[in-house]
């Protein structure tokens, strides 16, 4: 017998090792699984054309092929290189597709693909959406149901806070929950520990334009004592700095001003200076003095 091109006979005691067809079958199964149940081994065989009395050899291939650690991780490797590939070469075009469902499989498919995905934030025209337990009703959330014309969404006091302060600018339009690992929800990466992770900023806030007629805003309170504060500001920095379009880029924290009322101090990643002072800050407390020389209060 050869697998893979190579004998495998000197290793074999045939007068002790018998197996079944339903064996092979059940171990195929497990190779499939570890393919994601894609198909593969079937598509595999069909490219080998072998009679129906030899399919066993191809079975055995997949079974040894997904046992091998070292094949396995090429696998990924190359499965991780294509991905990004097609991923750069189509994510422009996405948007010009009028199919919604076909940006839905699109947004799908990216989104699973990679630890933190490259599509393109586009809205859907629906969301479905459980009313959260003791939450609030907002009519000024961009999706609301359809008969009652609010989103019953529960936040905590500090985005309850920065949301009241939103609404009462002159220039409000409305906002958007952005929901964490939601298909369509924008991600941003960021670096933390030497690794790159993913984070959704809490909210999408929409403004009249005098120029552009409306501009989107992405807001993030956060609380100063994670440690994740100055990977988050970084990586929101760069943001900032790679989509121009983008208006106010926010990391948002509760601290009282100047008469010992608590409020909400912001610093805004849509400014260059502050993008500079952000990206050259090395610890959170290089973060903490930028946000008391460069942090306002709306």
């Amino acid at each position: 017998m050869t697998i893979f091109g190579k004998s495998v006979d000197e290793y074999t005691v045939h007068d002790c090792f018998t197996t079944t067809d339903t064996d092979i079958d059940r171990q195929l199964r497990i190779a499939e699984t570890k393919l994601s149940n894609e198909g593969i081994s079937t598509a595999y065989g069909n490219t080998l054309e072998m009679p129906w009395h030899d399919q066993n050899i191809y079975k055995i291939d997949m079974i040894l092929f997904t046992s091998d650690e070292e094949s396995m991780n090429q696998l990924n490797s190359y499965a991780e290189t294509k991905f990004h590939e097609l991923n750069d070469k189509y994510r422009r075009h996405i948007t010009h597709v009028e199919s919604e469902k076909i940006r839905k499989q699109y947004d799908s498919i990216v989104s699973d693909g990679d630890i933190v995905s490259k599509h393109n934030f586009r809205l859907p025209e629906t969301i479905q959406v459980s009313a959260e337990p003791n939450g609030k009703e907002y009519k000024t959330h961009l999706f609301v149901g359809e008969k009652t014309g609010t989103a019953v969404i529960k936040l905590n006091s500090w985005e309850e806070g920065v949301i009241a302060e939103e609404e009462r600018q002159p220039d409000f339009v409305c906002w958007i929950r952005n929901p964490s690992r939601a298909s369509w929800a924008l991600c941003i990466p960021y670096e933390i520990d030497n690794e790159i992770k993913p984070t959704y900023p809490d909210f999408i806030v929409i403004r009249k334009d005098e120029i552009s007629g409306y501009v989107i805003d992405i807001l993030e309170p956060h609380n100063p004592e994670f440690k994740d504060n100055l990977g988050k500001a970084k990586g929101f920095a760069k943001y900032a700095s790679e989509n121009p379009e983008i208006g106010r880029m926010q990391l948002i924290r509760a601290s009282r001003d100047a008469v010992g009322k608590e409020r909400f101090k912001r610093l805004d990643m849509s400014k260059g200076t502050i993008r500079n002072k952000v990206l050259h800050a090395v610890n959170n407390d290089e973060l903490d003095h930028i946000f008391d020389t460069d942090g306002f209060f709306n």
